[in-house]
């Protein structure tokens, strides 16, 4: 029983990672049906950028996280530049297809400018544990959690009631009517990248503190944030926190009980499986259109 608390508790802890940025991947395919490819480099920047200025000018650490979120949301209004506004044709595909260009970019500039070095945070709550029935729940774990809980309450929030989050769905959904109501295609998209990078930055600084981030943290971690995304339906948002956290208990359970080394296939094995059984995922809403 030990064992399996202490591997359900590894779970979460990753599963919370997953979940962010299946929150991201969501918001970018709710506000331009395109699937941004670059969240997990977003992840790994964020966490490289928290340990480096840690390190080097010992600010609080709630000042770092902010500044890595702030950071964030900037990068995924920088990636709306790149990736939207200067293709000739911003269609789904094409930005799909940009955002791999920028990711493979990112990586390698943080690996020019790092050196391979890695870099982590201090826990939020520093080293503090909590023993339950034999297994060791570090507080980071519930920190971590917290936050998926926050972002995707209040993305719920935002999206539901928000006038700017009812614009942005409308302007993914059909994007002449809302732009003759006054807000552009391009201010969607911008709104929703903005918002995954901000999203990956939090996941970025929660892992520093529980892992050492390098240059090369970003992509496995993004593979699996989009099949956690895949699971629980693409564009929804209880689907992408339900998602993640599934896919990290699976993991989790899978290299204690069966194989370590092969842990890190459970993630597209649950990707492969959804995808020939219920292409939608678990969560996704029905869309009617009248024809």
């Amino acid at each position: 029983m030990t064992d399996f608390l202490q591997l359900t508790f590894s779970g979460l802890t990753t599963g919370a990672a997953y979940a962010l940025v299946a929150l991201g991947f969501a918001i970018v395919f709710r506000g331009t049906r395109a699937i941004n490819f670059a969240q997990g480099e977003y992840v790994m920047l964020a966490g490289v950028t928290a340990g480096a200025l840690h390190q080097w000018a010992h600010p609080p650490l709630a000042v770092v996280v902010l500044a890595v979120v702030l950071m964030g949301a900037l990068c995924g209004v920088a990636t709306e530049v790149v990736c939207v506004r200067f293709t000739r044709r911003p269609d789904p595909n094409t930005i799909t297809l940009a955002t791999i260009g920028l990711g493979v970019a990112i990586k390698a500039v943080v690996l020019l400018a790092t050196d391979r070095q890695a870099y982590t945070l201090p826990g939020f709550s520093g080293d503090a544990t909590l023993h339950v029935g034999g297994a060791v729940l570090e507080a980071q774990a519930l920190w971590n959690c917290a936050l998926v809980a926050v972002a995707a309450g209040a993305l719920a929030a935002f999206l539901r009631w928000a006038p700017l989050g009812v614009a942005l769905r409308a302007s993914a959904d059909d994007g002449e009517m809302a732009a003759a109501s006054g807000f552009s295609r391009n201010g969607a998209a911008a709104w929703s990248f903005a918002l995954a990078g901000a999203l990956a930055a939090a996941a970025g600084a929660g892992l520093a503190a529980v892992s050492p981030v390098n240059y090369d943290f970003g992509t496995l971690l993004g593979l699996k944030g989009f099949a956690a995304a895949m699971l629980g339906g693409l564009g929804s948002m209880p689907g992408a926190v339900a998602g993640g956290f599934a896919i990290g208990l699976t993991e989790a359970w899978f290299a204690g009980y069966v194989s370590s080394t092969y842990a890190d296939v459970v993630a597209f094995g649950v990707l492969l499986i959804v995808l020939f059984t219920r292409p939608t995922g678990l969560f996704a809403a029905v869309r009617v259109e009248r024809v």
